[in-house]
């Protein structure tokens, strides 16, 4: 059993779960886009950049409100530069970003780029812990909402922190179709007919249909001939649209390097 993405222990959603051989496919499900549902509070800061950490109040400056949040925001569309939070699982000199920062170690890690597709302002409430925004943004793989949350809190000249996180969508698969715990746990040893098909965790990688014979020589590695030109990555099916195999189209034969069937 392996999962496509981390989630934060105080966040809810989206959270893929991968059972047998398809867990070799956790990390193509992970390199697609993902979308959240965020409630940044103002007026605090954060050593973890959530509401788990310590707290540090700021001020809020005079005349702060939607239209001032709304304008920040656009400032965080595209291609930008993001300076991932101290606790974090990025690696630092080979060590994860947290273990240093259990140490006390919090000085500002190096930015990286990363994307964000779009990102708005749904809701704008003015709360005894301070201003909540509701943000939902799209991005790339690597983004950080609570690097948001903080980074916005600077653009406006304040403390933020992330005050909940939601993840509504994982490249393909939307929190509309998701399960509950609960309702996977209760199925049991029935819970085949619940699993999503594997090919939507390479979406965006082409596929090719492979010969019902061709198995057997995708299980010893070898090539298999496809109607297809070359391709440097691609995964091949079988008739049923199974994933059978991850590799490359190469001279007319798809070359395998990652059984996905066993």
């Amino acid at each position: 059993m392996g999962h496509g993405g981390t989630l934060d222990p105080a966040a809810t959603g989206v959270l893929p779960i991968f059972l047998g051989r398809a867990t070799v496919l956790a990390e193509y499900l992970s390199r697609q886009g993902k979308a959240y549902r965020a409630g940044i509070r103002f007026g605090a800061g954060s050593d973890t950049d959530d509401a788990e950490g310590e707290l540090s109040p700021a001020e809020i400056p005079p005349g702060f409100g939607a239209a001032a949040v709304k304008a920040a925001l656009e400032g965080f569309a595209g291609e930008i530069e993001q300076r991932p939070p101290a606790f974090s699982s990025i690696k630092l000199d080979g060590e994860r970003s947290y273990k240093r920062a259990r140490r006390g170690d919090l000085e500002p890690r190096p930015p990286r780029p990363v994307m964000v597709e779009s990102i708005r302002l749904v809701e704008f409430t003015i709360e005894a812990a301070g201003p909540l925004a509701v943000v939902e943004v799209e991005c790339g793989p690597g983004f950080y909402v609570r690097s948001l949350a903080r980074d916005l809190g600077a653009a406006l000249g304040t403390g933020a922190h992330l005050a909940w996180l939601q993840r509504t969508r994982v490249g393909p698969l939307r929190i509309e179709d998701a399960l509950p715990l609960a309702e996977v746990e209760a199925a049991g040893a029935a819970l085949g007919p619940l699993l999503r098909p594997s090919a939507e965790a390479v979406a965006g990688i082409p596929s090719v249909r492979v010969g019902e014979t061709a198995f057997s020589d995708l299980r010893l590695g070898r090539g298999v001939p496809v109607a297809a030109g070359a391709m440097a990555q691609a995964y091949a099916t079988d008739g049923g649209g199974r994933v059978l195999a991850l590799g490359r189209v190469l001279g007319g034969h798809f070359q395998p390097h990652r059984l996905v069937e066993a």
